[in-house]
């Protein structure tokens, strides 16, 4: 289960079938939200084509049903805005 400080924008997850889920697939995190993300479904079964395209290839899913397989790169932090911050905040005194 994943909560919502694991999975990001751009994630690779496996989700699997249950009574909430009607299908296996492995896909991509678009979107985060509270208890959920929007997921954009890459790989699935054959049989399971029909459902794929009555969900336009994308899904909301709850993190209990998410596993991340391979995360996202982290954008690193600029240094040079806390820096700049620091420097408002001495001529600010």
């Amino acid at each position: 289960m994943a909560t919502v400080d694991e999975v990001a924008v751009g994630d690779k997850v496996t989700v699997r079938k249950s009574a909430d889920v009607p299908m296996s697939f492995k896909g991509t995190v678009m979107k985060v939200y509270t208890n959920s993300a929007l997921v954009s479904i890459d790989s699935y079964q054959e049989t399971d084509q029909n459902i794929v395209s009555d969900l336009k290839d994308k899904t909301i899913i709850n993190f209990k049903h998410i596993r991340v397989t391979k995360a996202a790169a982290k954008a690193a932090k600029k240094p040079a805005a806390k820096e700049s911050d620091a420097a408002a905040k001495k001529n600010s005194k």
